[in-house]
C-alpha cells in the first residue's frame, strides 16, 4: 500500500519515496524496486541507521543480472528488465525498520517494513489429501490485507513457484475462492496426485509502481496418501476385534487351567499330609505296630513219608555191620541214638 508520505533527501539525487511493507514473524517478504533509467552504478539494499546513513547492506554484482547475492537471510537479485528484488527470510520483530534500495549515483526508494504478530497467520500446519480426491487448503489473513491480491505458492527447494492467485478463479486442477467476511482464502486441488505433496504458502501482494512486495505468512504441509475403503477398514476392524477376543479367551483359559492345576496340587498335598499325620498318630498309639515278628523255621524239608520209628535210612546189607555206624541219617528225623553197635 502506497503511503502519501514523500520527502526529498538532498544527499541523494532524485526524489525518494517511502512505502509500507507488512511481514509476519517466521514469514518472508520479497521487495521489488523498479527503475527505468540506470546510471550504471552499483545497486544495493540496506537498513538505515538514520535517514542519511545505511547500516548493513547487500550489494548486487555490477553488470551481472539474475545471478543473485545471498548473505544469510538476505538476498538481492538485479533483473535486466529494470527491477531490483530484495528478499528477507525468517522474519523477526527486530527486522522492523526503514530500508533503502538504491543505485549509486542514481535512483533510491525507502521502504518501511512492519513485522506484525497476528494469531491468524500461523507459520505451519499440515493437511492430508487422498489420491484421486479433492483437498481444500485454507488460510486466514489480517484485516489490513483484505483488499490485497492473494497468492498461493509451492516450494521447490529454496524457490517458490506461483500456483494460483485470487484474480484467477481456476488454473488447471487448482481453484481459489475468498470469503472476505471471515477473511479466509481457500484453494481446492481436485484429482489429487502424488506429486501434489509438498509445502505450500499463502501470500499477499501489494504495492505497484515503483515499489511492490510479496509477503508469505502461512505454510501448509500437504501429505498425500491412499485412502482405505470403508468396507476394508471395517473388515480390518472386525479382524482386529476377533483376534483380540480370541487372544483374551486364550489368556483366560490358560489362567483358569493354571489355577485349576495349582488347586489340584494343593489338594493332593493336603490329602497326603493328612494321611501321613494319621499314620503317625496311629503309630504313636500302637507301639507294637511297627515291630517285626520273625519265626525261624525248625524243619525245612521234613519228609512226611518216614515213620516215626524209622532209624535206618540206608544200610548196605552186604557190609559187615559189626561196629557199623549209620552213614546216612536224616537230620530231620527224631533220632534217639547217635550210633548203634550190633
Amino acid at each position: 500500500m502506497k503511503i502519501p508520505l514523500i520527502f526529498t533527501l538532498h544527499l541523494i539525487s532524485g526524489p525518494v519515496g517511502c512505502f509500507d511493507v507488512i511481514g509476519f514473524p517466521g514469514g518472508e517478504v520479497r521487495i521489488t524496486c523498479k527503475y527505468q533509467n540506470s546510471a550504471g552504478g552499483q545497486k544495493s539494499f540496506c537498513k538505515l541507521r538514520t535517514l542519511q546513513e545505511c547500516g548493513n547492506s547487500i550489494t548486487s554484482q555490477r553488470g551481472q543480472f539474475n545471478t543473485g547475492v545471498h548473505e544469510g537471510r538476505f538476498s538481492l537479485v538485479d533483473n535486466p528488465v529494470g527491477a531490483l528484488t530484495a528478499t528477507i527470510r525468517h522474519l523477526s520483530l527486530q527486522d522492523s525498520g526503514l530500508y533503502r534500495c538504491e543505485e549509486a549515483g542514481g535512483w533510491s526508494y525507502d521502504v518501511n517494513l512492519r513485522v506484525n504478530e497476528d494469531p491468524c497467520c500461523l507459520r505451519l500446519k499440515t493437511v492430508t489429501g487422498y489420491l484421486g480426491e479433492t483437498v481444500t487448503i485454507s488460510c486466514s489473513y489480517p484485516e489490513e490485507l483484505q483488499n490485497k491480491t492473494k497468492f498461493f505458492f509451492k516450494q521447490y527447494g529454496q524457490y517458490y513457484t506461483e500456483v494460483i492467485r485470487s484474480s484467477d478463479s481456476q488454473t488447471g486442477r487448482f481453484s481459489i475462492s475468498e470469503d472476505r467476511s471471515s477473511k479466509v482464502v481457500s484453494v481446492r486441488i481436485s484429482d489429487v496426485r502424488e506429486e501434489d505433496g509438498g509445502v505450500y504458502s499463502c501470500a499477499v501482494s501489494a504495492g505497484g509502481e515503483p515499489v511492490s512486495y510479496y509477503t508469505r505468512y502461512t505454510e501448509i504441509q500437504l501429505q498425500v496418501s491412499v485412502k482405505i475403503p470403508t468396507s476394508t477398514a471395517q473388515y480390518g476392524f472386525y479382524i482386529i476385534i476377533t483376534v483380540s477376543v480370541c487372544v483374551g479367551l486364550l489368556l483366560i483359559g490358560g489362567l483358569t487351567l493354571s489355577f485349576y492345576k495349582l488347586g489340584c496340587t494343593r489338594t493332593q498335598d493336603s490329602i497326603s499330609s493328612n494321611m501321613q499325620t494319621r499314620r503317625n498318630t496311629a503309630d504313636e498309639n500302637d507301639p507294637t505296630r511297627n515291630q517285626n515278628i520273625t519265626v525261624d523255621p525248625v524243619y525245612h524239608n521234613l519228609n512226611t513219608n518216614q515213620s516215626e520209628d524209622s532209624v535206618y535210612q540206608s544200610l548196605d546189607p552186604c557190609i559187615n555191620q559189626l561196629d557199623a555206624v549209620y552213614h546216612i541219617l536224616n537230620p530231620y528225623t527224631n533220632q534217639s541214638y547217635q550210633s548203634t553197635r550190633a
